[in-house]
């Protein structure tokens, strides 16, 4: 019995492992469709987010749900935060440089994981630890490989830092609210409460919601559909996979836009960027593995 047990519960710890690599995936994709629109950071979150929740209700409607008050109650803080990382995420790509923004995003899992540890009391050991770091090595290579040509703006690195903070906590409330909600229910309210936050945000920016291009509206659909889905995988994943862990796998998504960068952004990858990749490939590969195995020698 404790066998078998032991068995499904190693399968679904697979099955959201590699729900977390494909949500990392889709979301590689997001800064570089973010980057190719001629809209105001905040009036792109603002449509991506109002956008995102009419796909999701009509989704929920469908499939015989319903976006309940005491749902809305559940997800209020995972959509102020959602937010928070959208307005400052889009606004970094629009004024400082996509390197820095990327590079300080890469940096989540270590606050995640640390985080994490006080309070979902997740235990490392200590080689998942190293290999944490390495992934992150390895996304620093891969984004800055090139070197920064582009100008380093101090208050695009700021917002960068606090949609990393931002969408971190995003994180945190996400793991603990999926304890406790459907997937779609969570995305669908989450996704919600950050539309009607983000309203009066743009309202008193000054950014004109007239402001967007027709042009806009392909990548803003493409935002929808394709980050939006990681948003939905990644929140099924964290019922069976550690925040902390979880939180490293999504060093995948710069390394994605490093490569999707090459048909996209018609920008090829230099052979220390190549080695950036295969290294923060590698070393979440190793994660992921080694999270199929026993827990040994927890950081305490």
């Amino acid at each position: 019995m404790m066998a078998g047990s032991r068995t499904e519960s190693r399968e679904r710890r697979t099955v959201g492992l590699a729900g977390s690599a494909v949500a990392a995936v889709l979301w590689g994709f997001g800064g570089i469709f973010a980057a190719l629109t001629f809209a105001p950071g905040l009036v792109l979150a603002f449509y991506r987010l109002w956008v995102g929740t009419v796909v999701f209700v009509v989704i929920l409607v469908a499939t015989r749900r319903r976006l309940s008050w005491s749902l809305l109650k559940a997800t209020w803080l995972g959509g102020v935060l959602l937010a928070g990382d959208m307005a400052m995420f889009y606004s970094a790509v629009k004024t400082t440089s996509i390197v820095d923004v990327t590079v300080i995003g890469a940096f989540q899992p270590a606050l995640v994981m640390v985080v994490s540890r006080r309070l979902f009391k997740e235990r490392l050991a200590r080689r998942d630890v190293a290999w944490i770091v390495l992934a992150m090595v390895g996304v620093a290579i891969a984004v800055i490989g090139p070197g920064v040509t582009n100008h380093r703006e101090v208050v695009g690195d700021v917002l960068a830092v606090g949609s990393m903070v931002s969408f971190s906590a995003y994180w945190m409330a996400s793991k603990h609210a999926r304890q406790l909600s459907g997937a779609l229910e969570y995305t669908t309210g989450v996704t919600f409460v950050a539309a009607a936050v983000m309203s009066p945000v743009v309202l008193v920016s000054g950014q004109s919601l007239g402001q967007i291009k027709l042009s806009d509206w392909w990548w803003i659909a493409l935002l929808v559909v394709v980050p939006g889905s990681g948003h939905l995988v990644m929140n099924w994943a964290h019922r069976f996979v550690d925040a902390s862990i979880s939180s490293a796998i999504s060093c995948l998504s710069p390394l994605i836009s490093a490569v999707a960068a090459i048909p996209i952004l018609s920008q090829p990858l230099t052979s220390l960027q190549v080695s950036g990749v295969l290294l923060g490939v590698g070393a979440i590969a190793v994660i992921a593995v080694r999270q199929r195995q026993p827990l040994e020698s927890p950081v305490e």
